[in-house]
């Protein structure tokens, strides 16, 4: 079944663990090729930001693979690797082009009541005969780039994601020693002063946060530059990072609202 990206309704990788914030997750593409069809592709779904060792594994889910602007249902094998500390899936490549792995952790809501912390929706919430304080939503949203192409142009398309980071430099032409730019969009509009964290998968640091790159933020229009280093193991799966949180107005449904998005991409020059 296929469907058009901005119609579709995505249940994918689920965290374990119970406050919000406790637990951060990110995907990222398995080898640093082109996949052809027919190809397997290994995802590995990490549960937390550093690349090296993971805090719990994820519980499985479903995820989509976006080609020539649909969504196209995929059948995933999943294992989940108790050594690692990671989850391993794999699909089969319908086709060649270039494509965006899609993962989404649903969207998970907190309320701060006069009985304490409960989740679940306001509803749910009031059902229990409760009073809210205040509704909190969070949700989570990762894009794998895999083969890349420089005359491709469907990467700089955003999906409409609450929380979403928008290659302007082709993922194709990313180099060592180069700059590439994004753009970070908060529900379709530029976001300013967005945090961003950067790093590869071999790169080694004492550092538990190991972010290669840090402490950038986006410019007036949602831009930010990222320098890639010239440097050995650079050649690598790459990941960005950035995060939201805010309150909202006049919204039955929720008070406040938190997102983690991620993107992934092998740079391969």
């Amino acid at each position: 079944m296929k469907r058009t990206i901005f119609l579709f309704s995505v249940l994918c990788v689920f965290l374990s663990g119970g406050t919000i914030g406790a637990h951060e997750w990110f995907g990222t593409i398995g080898d640093i090729k082109d996949f052809r069809p027919g190809d397997t592709v290994p995802v590995y779904s990490y549960s937390t930001h550093h690349l090296i060792a993971g805090e719990g594994i994820p519980r499985p889910g479903g995820f989509y693979v976006l080609q020539n602007n649909n969504l196209t249902d995929v059948k995933i094998t999943t294992t989940a690797n108790e050594t690692l500390n990671l989850l391993s899936q794999s699909f089969t490549l319908p086709t060649g082009a270039p494509s965006t792995v899609l993962l989404n952790s649903s969207a998970r809501f907190s309320n701060t009541t006069t009985s304490g912390n409960k989740s679940g929706t306001k509803a749910t919430i009031k059902a229990l005969g409760l009073t809210i304080i205040n509704t909190f939503l969070s949700e989570d949203w990762c894009k794998i780039y895999i083969n890349p192409s420089s005359q491709d142009t469907s990467f700089s398309r955003p999906l409409g994601l609450p929380l979403e980071i928008v290659p302007v430099t082709n993922p194709a032409d990313i180099a060592i020693g180069s700059p590439a730019v994004f753009k970070v969009l908060l529900h379709g509009q530029p976001l300013c002063d967005a945090n961003i964290f950067s790093t590869y998968k071999s790169y080694n640091s004492k550092d538990a946060e190991a972010w290669a790159v840090k402490d950038i933020k986006t410019n007036a229009q949602g831009l930010v530059t990222i320098n890639i280093p010239n440097v050995q193991g650079a050649k690598d799966v790459w990941i960005i990072k950035t995060l939201y949180s805010g309150e909202v107005k006049d919204n039955p449904a929720y008070d406040a609202e938190s997102y983690n998005s991620w993107v992934s991409f092998t740079v391969r020059k």
